[in-house]
This record gives structure tokens, C-alpha cells and sequence, in this order.
């Protein structure tokens, strides 16, 4: 419901990370310069629950501020609210809809004074079930919410706030996945899902190339298989699968970030589960 926002300022510090670089060399960890992070400022959408909400935890908790957007605070999938109880200096954005043509109006709003060193466009989701992504059986309509999901959110956001990122030294962070990888995709299915993701694959790159000349640095992620409420089935459920912890996936996501620079800007890296970044295949 955008048009309306709530702030709730919770009130942290202890985690460094610092990884740099990322080259187009698929397969090889990257090599890494480490670096103390400065303090920074950063919006998360998508904040309530999963990969937004671990890494609201670990950013705030190294002493960043955080703005943490999404629709309720309470998470979509598990109706807990976590958010709320997240310590360190964090901002609670609620009343945020990344599908609304309006969001822009509602972040505006409740952000007009405050300068953003990155945005992560966190949120995202699966739209419909896996066997509803068939070619026998997704819809148009599937078809247009994962766009309006995952890939137009990014836009929305990205000129809404774009005279409050620190221009030069900003950066945008894209949570992507590897569904959206051309190369990677020897499966077929999930044709809302993978086509979204693969469109925003592309807003990245495109941001890129006309953002470098503002000194603002962008990147696609994909975190991999994370044992998360996102999609179907429980974190539980999906451990069992073999998807991963989200700590050391979300503490690899914070790596990319600190990595982040314009000479690697426009890049695709997997974080590998916090075990040293990998280019991902475009």
C-alpha cells in the first residue's frame, strides 16, 4: 500500500568483512584486497524476513545504518516479526510495495533527508509454484508478476532515490540468482522466475555502464540455494535439499558489497556461501 509509510528507529557493532575485485573468470574464487569498511548508510528492501533480514542483522551489527524497507514488518511466509528486534541503528520502512508504481513517492517520503551510500534490491520472490512455471502450464499473468517483481522493482527504486545516493561512491546491489543465468540454465522451467531474474541481470548491466560516469558502482548477486521461507517449502524442508545456512550466505553477500567497485562494476558474483566469491555466468 504505498502512498503511506510507517518509521520505526530500533536501536549494536562487530563484524568486518572486506573482499574486492571481481573478474569475468568463471569457476576460480576471486582473489580478494581486504579493507576496513567505512560506516555506511543502506536502504535493504525486502527487510522482513530471509536474506533481507540476516542482512539487516550483519550490517547493523558492524555499526552501518540501516533502513529496512518492505511491505509489514512482519515476515510474508512465517508472520514473525524479527525485524523489530533487530538491534544496532536500524530504521524500519514499512508500507513499501516494490510492485506499485508509487513506491517511489512512499521511499521519498520517508527518506527526503537522508543520503544512501547503497541500495540493495533485495526484494523478490518466486510468484508461483515451480509446476506452474512449465511451458505447458505458466500463465501470462505469472509472467508479468515476476517482472513486476524482480525485475521493475529494481528500476522503481533506483530512480526514486537516485538524488539521494552518494554520487560518486555509491553503489547499487542487485540480489539476482543463478536461475537467471543463461549459461547455467540446462534445466528449462521456471519460465517466470528464470526470465525475471535474467531481465534484471540486464537493468544491472545497463545501470552499470550509465552510472560509472556518476562514480556509482553496481553488481548482480546470486546468494545460491539459502534455506529461507522464500519459494515453496520450509527452511527445513529445503535443508534437507541441501540449501545452505543464510548466515554465511548473507555474510558472502556482504563481502560482494564491500568488494563492490567501479572497476568491477557490471559484474555477476556468487557468494558462494561466504566461501570467497565467484564470478557467476551470465
Amino acid at each position: 500500500m504505498s502512498g503511506s509509510f510507517v518509521l520505526r528507529r530500533i536501536c549494536g557493532a562487530g563484524l568486518a568483512a572486506g573482499f574486492a575485485a571481481a573478474t569475468s573468470i568463471h569457476g576460480s574464487t576471486l582473489p580478494m584486497a581486504r579493507s576496513e569498511p567505512k560506516k555506511s548508510t543502506y536502504l535493504v528492501t525486502g527487510a522482513s524476513s530471509g536474506l533481507g533480514l540476516e542482512l539487516v542483522k550483519q550490517l547493523a551489527a558492524r555499526g552501518d545504518t540501516v533502513y529496512a524497507a518492505c511491505r509489514t514488518s512482519a515476515g510474508s511466509r512465517s508472520g514473525e516479526d524479527a525485524l523489530s528486534k533487530v538491534g544496532g541503528n536500524v530504521v524500519v520502512v514499512t508500507g513499501v510495495d516494490v510492485t506499485d508504481d508509487a513506491v517511489g513517492e512512499t521511499l521519498k517520503a520517508a527518506l527526503h533527508d537522508v543520503q544512501l551510500d547503497c541500495i540493495v534490491h533485495n526484494a523478490g520472490g518466486f510468484v508461483t509454484p515451480r509446476d506452474q512455471q512449465t511451458l505447458g502450464t505458466v500463465s501470462m499473468t505469472s509472467m508479468r508478476l515476476g517482472f513486476e517483481l524482480n525485475t521493475l522493482s529494481v528500476l522503481r527504486v533506483a530512480q526514486a532515490l537516485a538524488p539521494q545516493l552518494a554520487a560518486p561512491g555509491g553503489k547499487h546491489v542487485i540480489i539476482s540468482s543463478m536461475a537467471g543465468s543463461i549459461a547455467d540454465n540446462g534445466s528449462g522451467g521456471m519460465y517466470a522466475y528464470r526470465t525475471s531474474k535474467a531481465a534484471v541481470n540486464m537493468v544491472s548491466k545497463s545501470m552499470a555502464n550509465d552510472l560509472k560516469k556518476d562514480g556509482v558502482a553496481v553488481c548482480a548477486i546470486s546468494p545460491g540455494f539459502v534455506a529461507t521461507h522464500f519459494g515453496k517449502g520450509s527452511p527445513e524442508k529445503k535443508a534437507k535439499y541441501g540449501a545452505k545456512p543464510v548466515e554465511p550466505s548473507v555474510r558472502g553477500i556482504v563481502e560482494a558489497i564491500d568488494a563492490l567497485t567501479l572497476e568491477n562494476s557490471g559484474s555477476f558474483v556468487h557468494t558462494n556461501y561466504g566461501n570467497g566469491l565467484k564470478p557467476a555466468p551470465w
